[in-house]
This record gives C-alpha cells, sequence and structure tokens, in this order.
C-alpha cells in the first residue's frame, strides 16, 4: 500500500515538475520576445536620435557661418561708412565740382583724290582729341567753367582740296618740343538772373557753339564730320585769328518760345591786346514752337567782323606797296553777314534740318602765310538734311544722318578764275551706340568741284569715328 501511494507521490511530483518547466519556458519565451521588440524600438530610437543629432549638427554649421557672414557684413559695413566719409571729406573740399569728358579718335581715307591740282594724292589718316570739363557751382553767384581739350594729328584737310574741312574734329596742339598737349580752350564765369530768364557769361569763350547751333547738325564728335554740316564759322563766318579767344554772351530767355542772345569777342591776333579793337560782334534770335507737340528750333543771326578787310576792287594797289598789311586808308572795312539755322522734328525718329548764311561778295583778307592779301572766292552757304533714329529699326539709340549742301563762288573770283563752278558736298553717316558711353561712326563723304574748281576729280572719303565719354 505504501509503494503504491509514494508510486502516485511520486508520478504526480514529476508531472508539477514538468509543468513548471514548461510553464516557465513559455514565460521565457514571451519575455524573450518582449525583449527582442524592445530591443527593436531601441535601435530605432537610436537611429532617430542619431539623425537628429546630425541636423542639429548641420544647423549649427549654417548657424556658425552665418554668424561669420554677420560678422563680414559688419566689417564691410564699417569701411563702407570710413569710405564714405572719406568721399564727403573729398566732396566737401572739392566743392561742388563736376567733371565730364570724351576721347574722340578718327580714321578718314581718300579715293579718287590722285592727280587732282596741284599734287594730292590718296590718302589714310587718323587723329584725336580729348576734352575734359569742369564745372564748379556758387549757387546765387552763378558758375565758373573750364574746358581743357588736347589732341595729336591733322586729319585730311591738308591733303583734299575742298573749301570745306572733311574732319572738324582733327586739331593738333603741341608744346615747344612738338609732342602733344593739353590747352585751356575755355575758362569762363556764367551768371544766371531772374531765375535763369537773363545769362551773362565772360571769359576764355569759343563762341563758334555761341550760335548758329543746329539739334541734328552742329557737333562733330556725335553727328556730321565735315564742317560744312557742323556750323558756317570757317566759311561764310570767319574763324578767329585765334579760335579760343576772350568774349561774352548776353541771353534773354523771357518764354519757352522765344530765346534772343548778343555775343562780343576779340579774334585778332593777340587777342588779348587791345581786346577792343577789331573785334567780332553777333546777334541771334531763336524761335522754338511746337508744331503737332513736335519740337523745332528756328535761328536766325548776324554778324560783323571788325578786323580789317579790303575791297577787292583795290588788291592790286594794296598788294603793290611795301607795307599792303598796314595801309590804313584801303584795308579798313567791316565784314557783315547773316544766317538762319533750322532744325524740326518731322515724324517719330525722323527730323530734319537746314542751313543758309551768306556775306558781302566784294571781299579780301589778309593772307599771312604768303604775306598779302587774298580775294575771298565764297560768299554763300546753303545745307539741308535728315537724321533718322534707330528707333525705326528697333536700334533706338543709333542714328543715321544725310546731308547735302554747296559753297557758293562770288561773282568777282568767277570773272578772275577760270574753270569754277560751286563746291558740291555729300556726307552721310551711322552712329552704332554699343554702349551709353561708347559708340562708333561709318561715314562717308563725297566732294564735287573742290574749292570751286570744275576741272577736279570728286573725291570719295570714308571713314571710322570712335567715341568714349566718361
Amino acid at each position: 500500500m505504501r509503494r503504491g501511494r509514494l508510486g502516485r507521490y511520486f508520478t504526480l511530483f514529476v508531472i508539477l515538475v514538468i509543468t513548471f518547466i514548461y510553464s516557465s519556458g513559455i514565460v521565457f519565451a514571451e519575455d524573450m520576445a518582449d525583449t527582442s521588440k524592445e530591443i527593436e524600438q531601441l535601435k530605432e530610437t537610436s537611429r532617430i536620435l542619431l539623425q537628429r543629432v546630425q541636423e542639429l549638427e548641420k544647423k549649427m554649421q549654417e548657424y556658425q557661418k552665418a554668424q561669420q557672414k554677420t560678422i563680414e557684413v559688419k566689417k564691410d559695413t564699417e569701411l563702407l561708412k570710413a569710405e564714405l566719409k572719406d568721399i564727403k571729406k573729398l566732396r566737401d573740399a572739392l566743392g561742388h565740382l563736376e567733371i565730364s569728358g570724351g576721347v574722340t579718335s578718327v580714321v578718314q581715307g581718300t579715293g579718287n583724290n590722285g592727280n587732282n591740282p596741284p599734287k594730292y594724292d590718296d590718302s589714310t589718316d587718323a587723329e584725336f582729341t580729348m576734352d575734359l570739363n569742369l564745372a564748379t557751382h556758387f549757387g546765387k553767384y552763378g558758375n565758373f567753367y573750364v574746358h581743357l581739350e588736347g589732341g595729336d594729328g591733322e586729319g585730311l584737310y591738308p591733303d583734299v582740296q575742298s573749301f570745306n574741312n572733311p574732319n572738324y574734329d582733327a586739331w593738333l596742339t603741341t608744346n615747344r618740343n612738338n609732342q602733344p598737349d593739353v590747352t585751356i580752350s575755355e575758362a569762363f564765369y556764367e551768371f544766371n538772373f531772374l531765375n535763369d530768364k537773363f545769362t551773362l557769361d565772360a571769359g576764355k569763350m569759343d563762341i563758334s557753339v555761341l550760335f548758329d547751333e543746329n539739334e541734328y547738325a552742329g557737333d562733330e564728335t556725335t553727328q556730321f564730320l565735315s564742317n560744312m554740316f557742323v556750323k558756317s564759322m570757317g566759311l561764310t563766318i570767319p574763324e578767329p585769328d585765334n579760335f579760343y579767344c576772350p568774349a561774352f554772351m548776353v541771353k534773354v530767355d523771357p518764354i519757352d518760345l522765344l530765346e534772343f542772345r548778343v555775343i562780343g569777342a576779340s579774334v585778332q591776333n593777340d587777342n588779348w591786346q587791345d581786346v577792343f579793337d577789331h573785334g567780332f560782334l553777333a546777334w541771334q534770335v531763336n524761335l522754338r514752337p511746337k508744331f503737332w507737340g513736335r519740337q523745332g528750333n528756328y535761328r536766325f543771326y548776324g554778324w560783323c567782323d571788325k578786323r580789317r578787310h579790303l575791297k577787292n576792287s583795290d588788291l592790286a594797289i594794296a598788294n603793290g606797296r611795301p607795307n599792303p598789311r598796314y595801309d590804313d586808308r584801303l584795308a579798313g572795312k567791316d565784314q557783315m553777314g547773316w544766317g538762319i539755322s533750322f532744325d524740326q522734328e518731322i515724324l517719330d525718329g525722323v527730323s530734319a534740318f537746314a542751313r543758309y548764311s551768306q556775306t558781302d561778295d566784294d571781299l579780301a583778307r589778309w593772307n599771312g602765310d604768303e604775306n598779302r592779301w587774298e580775294m575771298i572766292p565764297f560768299n554763300k552757304l546753303w545745307n539741308v538734311g535728315l537724321q533718322l533714329s534707330g528707333s525705326l529699326w528697333q536700334r533706338e539709340n543709333d542714328v543715321i544722318g544725310i546731308g547735302y549742301g554747296q559753297t557758293l563762288l562770288t561773282d568777282d573770283y568767277r570773272e578772275v578764275t577760270p574753270h569754277t563752278s560751286n563746291e558740291n558736298d555729300f556726307e552721310a553717316y551711322y552712329k552704332l551706340v554699343l554702349h551709353e558711353r561708347f559708340a562708333l561712326t561709318g561715314d562717308f563723304q563725297w566732294i564735287r568741284n573742290g574749292q570751286g574748281n570744275s576741272q577736279t576729280n570728286d573725291i570719295y572719303i570714308w571713314g571710322l569715328r570712335a567715341q568714349v565719354d566718361f
């Protein structure tokens, strides 16, 4: 009986042990599964934290770079403030000084000029000029202007038989060593009264720009090159002996429609001596109407050159005397003349101009190179032309100019000179604006009956002009 009981107890014990082991295994397996999940969660959490740390490190680097840029910007700002202070000091030291200028260079060549009398030949010449303009303003006390100018090269004028200069820009300025130099062309004071309705200019001035202006035919650096289409100065209007001279201008500008000018200058040799002797006087009225909203200028002017002139009928007598220049009994006549200069916008991008001037037809002038009096060969000039704006072909700043004109001989000159005919001049140009401060201009000119000689060959001139402004 006891064995039987022991056997049952032992069996029960074994069953209990097996049951405990099985239960423990299930619990352990479950615990292991939970542990694996926790490990995976920890791994995911670590990955997220690592990614976040990397993002924070990147933002920290970006923040450090931004701080560095901020420091650099602050340094640049301080430097800029210091430079602005220096500029202000310089501006205060210079007052209200304004500076502008430009450089013009021209290359021109002739065709068909060979065998023209006396011994002309085809040639290619170059020249350049420099302009520097200084201005300072004194508020209600007016303004002061200085124009510095220099150049090298005479251009084609000595090589072409023509009354007109095919390159009016050329101007040779040299020093005692025959090197290009800079000269003070103008230095004058300007005073304005009555809200700029009345202006007085006085000093050393270029009188050629004070009257006979033209909106479309008046600037050899940007428009036509030949002086036929720049101004009458040097043709019917005699140039001063020294081109830039003591002068004054009074300008009255009462209303938008009207302007009136009076100009006086000392234009003879040594023109700073005896400035009131043998001077030059001019007047001009400019009417400025608008037709259908399009601006026009209609200038009427006259002049009196009080340098000594001689009547053609006295030429032989004067030149036959020992000192022909100083024969006051004969050489005492003034030269008088008048002219008009019109410019008018016609259509959008299309404008026209016209110029006419005339002077006495029976006068002789002194030729210092040959030490004799010589007959003035012409007494009238006219020209007409058009300017086309590049806006017509989508080149807003480009310009085309076309002009034609004649220099008309006097009756006295025709009577004593064989084979005479009026000189004809044609010019066309295209200005290509590459930059607001840089332009290239292609130019063509045609001259017929050069210097009034009907037997001269027609002359063709090709040119290229470069203009740089600053």
